[in-house]
């Protein structure tokens, strides 16, 4: 007779079942406003090639952007907030978002876009 394997001490066998939260008491629910991330932009690798702060530049405009995708921070909010001491810094950060199609910025408004068919290759 054959046997699955053995599973190690202490690690939930999870077949057909959903893993079950370590706090059950904190399971977080939507309050007010809401944002995501869209799981491609990890899956499909539209974080591919971005630099630390490109990436934290777009967490924190889908993290303070409307239903929309639309943020009204200033560059100088978003500076501070991201402890960005140089204005070309979220420049160049703005403009490869920007360039690889991940959002749009006119007139000082952000938006975060919904994600192109495909990443940006180089």
């Amino acid at each position: 007779m054959i046997y699955p394997p053995s599973k190690p001490q202490g690690v939930p066998l999870l077949i057909n079942h959903r893993p079950q939260p370590p706090r059950p008491d904190r399971i977080r629910s939507i309050r007010g406003s809401f944002s995501w991330i869209d799981h491609r932009f990890l899956r499909k690798g539209f974080d591919q090639g971005l630099k630390r702060l490109e990436k934290l530049l777009y967490f924190v405009l889908i993290a303070v952007s409307n239903r929309d995708g639309v943020s009204f921070y200033s560059d100088e909010r978003l500076a501070e907030f991201l402890d960005i001491r140089h204005a070309h810094e979220l420049t160049g950060a703005r403009n490869e978002l920007i360039d690889r199609g991940l959002i749009a910025f006119e007139h000082g408004i952000y938006q975060v876009l919904d994600l192109p068919p495909e990443p940006h290759r180089d």
